[in-house]
């Protein structure tokens, strides 16, 4: 009996979880969103991946530190009995000098790291901005479109449902008849393919944001008016560098520094202290002091394997920081055209509320049985395909848009 009621527990607590499309607790929330840059900034903050990226440069800001420690000096004691009450001891005290640059090139390696893992920091950032923005945008289209086809299957089954009730019907009608509920069937389905898309949104938000789509569609944000103006001036070259190339700038600065790291490494190792020995006999009682240096001798090597792996590391950077400001410069000459060639779309498509105007329209001269239902249906459709083209031009202007924005370093201070 207990089993029995162990089991409808659990069975009733997994229904729950299923019926709660969010869960407040389950991820780290920020305050509740008053505006959508309110989004932006906590999605930059609690998005996963970003958060890795955060505790990473975290840990490597402490690297210089670590690296400016001095060597504990070392205690050497050396203690040693004999016959006839003979006895030695020997007690030296090593300090490792760290000569030929080899502190200040361990300080640079850790600082040119840091700079490195913050570089990663910004870029993870930047595409989470992105990603966010644009599904911010894909949400609100998302609100428009499943809107449009509940209208299209609410006129379908109206039409249906008083074709259906009639006792008889020519051949003609019959073959509409089965082309609406065909068209019905098409249209639950885009349905049933808009609310997988939004369960999609929904879990990126809740990862990213703590927060359900119910408490971030009262801030979605609007279709543009005007589109921005994009400048063609190639911005590469200017102080404002994008996330990409700063990273590529980082792991050049990293491997100047493993290069003279490289070459401090050229000079052997160095310790240099004091010794005291204390010689005890039968007749004698002796104590010496001196001085005691230990070095390995660079006979053999002089670490030349070493800094040509280095030297090849810095062109290896140098060339692709290159590359990278090359493939910006190309990748925003591309962003550009894609840009403008859906902002011209979208200038030439009819606007949404003249759309909606005529669809407002034509459903009254339906009503009046003014106009065929199977003109009313195609009229659905059309609307229906018209809005989606539509929505994914806008989508890919945003989405252009932003990687601009990315590749001109200015996508941390843009705001919707």
């Amino acid at each position: 009996m207990q089993l029995f009621f162990i089991f409808i527990l659990i069975s009733f607590n997994l229904k729950a979880q299923e019926n709660l499309g969010h869960m407040h607790g389950s991820h780290p929330e920020c305050e509740l969103p008053k505006t959508t840059m309110d989004v932006i900034r906590c999605a930059v903050r609690s998005n996963p991946e970003a958060q890795r990226a955060i505790l990473a440069t975290e840990q490597a800001s402490t690297l210089t530190d670590a690296a400016g420690q001095f060597p504990n000096p070392e205690l050497d004691v050396d203690i040693a009995n004999g016959k006839d009450n003979a006895n030695s001891t020997e007690i030296g005290l090593l300090q490792e000098i760290q000569w030929g640059g080899k502190r200040s090139s361990k300080i640079d390696s850790a600082r040119a790291q840091a700079s490195l893992t913050e570089a990663v920091q910004n870029d993870v950032q930047a595409d989470v901005i992105r990603e966010t923005v644009k599904n911010l945008y894909r949400l609100r289209q998302l609100e428009f479109e499943k809107s449009i086809l509940n209208d299209t299957i609410q006129t379908l089954q109206k039409i249906i449902s008083q074709q259906a009730s009639r006792p008889t019907l020519p051949p003609e009608q019959q073959v509409t008849l089965s082309v609406y509920r065909m068209a019905l069937a098409d249209a639950k389905m885009k349905s049933a393919e808009s609310m997988d898309e939004e369960r999609e949104l929904e879990h990126f938000f809740h990862v990213s944001t703590g927060h359900s789509l119910s408490e971030l569609k009262s801030i979605l944000p609007m279709a543009h008016e005007n589109w921005p103006q994009i400048s063609n001036v190639d911005k590469i070259n200017s102080d404002l560098k994008s996330p990409a190339m700063k990273k590529a700038l980082a792991e050049k600065d990293l491997a100047l520094a493993e290069l003279s790291s490289a070459r401090a490494n050229t000079w052997p190792e160095l310790k240099l202290g004091a010794v005291m020995k204390k010689e005890e006999t039968r007749n004698t009682n002796e104590t010496l002091y001196g001085f005691r240096l230990v070095m390995d001798l660079p006979i053999f090597s002089l670490n030349g394997g070493g800094r040509a792996y280095a030297s090849l590391g810095v062109a290896r950077f140098e060339k692709g920081a290159d590359l990278t400001a090359r493939e910006d410069s190309h990748e925003r000459i591309e962003q550009i055209k894609a840009y403008k060639s859906a902002v011209q779309s979208l200038k030439e498509a009819p606007a949404v509320q003249s759309i909606e105007k005529d669809f407002t329209r034509n459903q009254n001269l339906a009503q009046r049985g003014l106009i065929s239902g199977s003109l009313l249906i195609e009229f659905h459709r059309q609307r229906s395909e018209l809005i989606r083209s539509r929505n994914l031009r806008e989508l890919k202007a945003i989405q252009a848009l932003w990687h601009i924005r990315k590749i001109d370093g200015t996508i941390f201070s843009e705001t919707l």
